[in-house]
């Protein structure tokens, strides 16, 4: 059953919320307010999958960063809200440019649902791919996105680890360029639900196969290696919910001959702040707390 269960769980969750996504749209339900509360609801679903099928066991135990993650759900969300009327601002801007260079109607309307949706995944899943390199890549933003890879386990909660300097290069290179290219509401919603699946199970402690999912989505196995205390495996799978453009770039990393290092976080950067607070100035204090860290070796 617990082998039924590991292959099982993520195609079902999968599928369930892209049912929900169209009963939701079919009945006239806004598709933004339809994703969010699918979200909600699959939340504790995935927190009570970590305790009855778990990938280790001591990822289950917290270690001092419970509210910290906590505290990262609301005003991560919060703040994306936010910034949405600026990022809007900035796709009509763009879309004005692009218009008058290449004229409107670029988005492929008349295309199958299917087709559009599969289209905007990869032309979105391109661009985040991009800036999630870059923040790996310029240590102006390293030291932003260090706050995510502080986390010391990967579980549920932490995926909205993310401190709000990268918000905003996730927000520009994520969402932007869909509102440029004018999709539609509704391709819109099954591309967001989409990766919203794909984040939970980013980050779920759940003891799941991915099988060929393996090639499609960045979960599971393949996001614990982009936790890898080693920067060398770190800096691989970089893809935000799906793992095509890591395949055609080089670096989608899965190993066969082991498994994800049950350590996680940064080497060499132990004196990380571990509070809401402390972690939101870490940015600005990087420099001290490298210092802090090498003088405890």
């Amino acid at each position: 059953m617990r082998e039924v269960a590991r292959w099982s769980v993520f195609p079902l969750m999968l599928v369930a919320a892209l049912a929900v996504t169209a009963v939701a749209i079919a009945r006239g339900a806004p598709p933004a307010a339809a994703v969010f509360l699918i979200y909600l609801a699959m939340m504790p679903i995935v927190a009570g999958l970590e305790r009855a099928l778990p990938y280790r066991r001591v990822w289950n135990e917290g270690k001092r960063d419970l509210l910290t993650d906590a505290l990262y759900l609301p005003t991560t969300w919060g703040l994306g809200a936010l910034l949405s009327p600026a990022f809007a601002a900035v796709a009509v801007g763009v879309e004005g440019f692009v218009s008058a260079r290449f004229g409107e109607g670029l988005w492929p309307e008349a295309w199958p649902l299917f087709a559009q949706v599969a289209l905007a995944c990869a032309v979105a899943e391109f661009f985040d791919y991009w800036g999630h390199r870059l923040l790996h890549r310029i240590p102006a933003l390293w030291r932003f996105h260090a706050v995510h890879h502080s986390a010391q386990r990967v579980y549920w909660l932490n995926a909205t680890r993310t401190h709000p300097g990268e918000l905003l290069v996730r927000g520009l290179f994520g969402a932007v360029p869909l509102a440029v290219l004018g999709v539609g509401v509704e391709v819109f919603a099954y591309t967001m639900v989409l990766g919203r699946v794909a984040g939970l199970f980013q980050h779920a402690n759940i003891d799941f196969h991915l099988g060929p999912f393996a090639w499609i989505f960045s979960i599971g196995d393949l996001h614990r290696w982009h936790h890898s205390c080693a920067r060398t495996e770190a800096d691989t799978n970089y893809g935000n919910s799906f793992i095509f453009w890591d395949a055609v770039f080089g670096t989608r990393f899965l190993p066969r001959d082991r498994e994800p290092p049950a350590e996680v976080g940064i080497d060499g950067l132990e004196a990380f702040p571990t509070s809401y607070a402390s972690q939101v100035l870490a940015p600005f204090r990087y420099r001290a707390i490298e210092a802090r860290s090498a003088a405890r070796t």
